[in-house]
């Protein structure tokens, strides 16, 4: 729990991870409900209730990527990739992992001063 509310690059990071885990969750049922609910007519009350959720929290996800963005100096490039990917089943598991073995896991070895430097 205390590294979750960490104002470091690793809260930052931890926070960037869980939120991705859970939007990219959140958006599987959603697509599945509403293919049902275009074919069938059914599942419109599954889709209202993964869709509210689904956007609330990717309100929560987009402020997860600003910050761990505005912390780690990325490219607007990663940033809107990290931003898309809320939007695609799936994607946001590919995207995590790649930011974060690509591009955070190198910056954090070539910086350690970045690692332990307090934010604000």
């Amino acid at each position: 729990m205390k590294r979750l509310v960490a104002r470091s690059v690793e809260g930052a990071l931890l926070r960037y991870q869980v939120m991705a885990n859970i939007v990219g969750t959140l958006i599987i049922p959603l697509f599945i409900f509403t293919g049902i609910k275009i074919f069938t007519g059914h599942c419109k009350l599954e889709v209202e209730i993964f869709g509210v959720a689904h956007g609330y929290l990717y309100i929560v996800y987009l402020i997860t990527v600003g910050a761990l963005a505005l912390r780690m100096r990325l490219n607007i490039l990663w940033i809107l990739g990290m931003c898309a990917a809320g939007l695609l089943p799936g994607m946001t598991f590919l995207v995590e992992w790649w930011v974060v073995t690509r591009k955070i896991h190198p910056l954090l070895a070539t910086v350690p001063a970045v690692q332990s430097a307090p934010a604000g």
